[in-house]
């Protein structure tokens, strides 16, 4: 594992260290954003980033990431792929689904077209567990980019994440050019759910809930919003709250 003194700008140079830039930062974009460094691109050693030589890099070690079991990968932050850590992804998830534009994805208010599917694809991805794009499409009868745009809907209101992402081979030599496959899940069912029993479940339900969870302090929305900011802004000083406020 890295001490802080060594890490320098950018010393991703293999999947074990963008895990532990993951691990470090706690909450990260895969791609540039508004905030100057904070991104696995900005931290990748010269040459390593897919379109800068030979190696596919940080695409290709995603798979590796989302492999690890405890790191949330999706279109979480301004609508683009992130990575977090379980916690700081808990906090996300407690802010994003306080929010009525997602909570239409279970059906409350009026939700429009997009909220409306997002409540059919959620509820498939509930039942089934883990289903690929093409399986929720034909569930939704929609095309490819509708899909994109739902998926990224219950992504960015935290009710959905990639599980799990394939590489594919193709070609007589199986060749792997850098195609992928992703599986997509709810952060409940692969991370747990983390939220305090009903106000009317039965006395042994939440005896045994505290009994089972570690003593935490329960954040409220704005709370955990507010930690989210503040994390951030702790490695990147510069980060304007207008910035992270329209990425978070």
């Amino acid at each position: 594992m890295l001490k802080p003194n060594q890490i320098s700008n950018r010393f991703i140079d293999s999947p074990e260290r963008m895990v532990e830039a993951v691990h470090r930062y706690g909450i990260i974009p895969l791609f540039r954003s508004a905030v100057p460094g904070w991104s696995i691109e900005d931290m990748t050693a010269p040459g390593c980033w897919f379109d800068e030589g030979d190696t596919l890099g940080p695409w290709d070690w995603k798979v590796d990431v989302v492999a690890e079991g405890d790191i949330a990968y999706g279109k979480f932050l301004g609508g683009k792929a992130a990575f977090a850590t379980i916690p700081l992804y808990r906090e996300l998830m407690t802010w994003r689904r306080s929010l009525p534009k997602y909570r239409a994805a279970l059906g409350e208010g009026k939700p429009d077209a997009l909220g409306q599917l997002s409540a059919t694809a959620l509820k498939a991805l509930r039942e089934a567990g883990v289903m690929e794009s093409k399986d929720l499409r034909k569930i939704c009868g929609v095309k490819k980019n509708v899909m994109d745009s739902v998926m990224q809907f219950l992504q960015m209101g935290t009710w959905a994440v990639i599980g799990d992402i394939q590489r594919v081979y193709r070609g007589p030599d199986l060749h792997y050019s850098g195609w992928q496959t992703a599986m997509h899940t709810t952060p409940d069912s692969i991370f747990g759910d983390d939220s305090p029993a009903p106000a009317d479940a039965p006395f042994w339900v939440k005896l045994m809930e505290q009994d089972s969870k570690p003593k935490q302090p329960q954040l409220t929305p704005a709370e955990a919003r507010e930690h989210l900011i503040s994390h951030v802004q702790g490695f990147f000083p510069d980060a304007s709250r207008t910035t992270l406020e329209r990425i978070i």
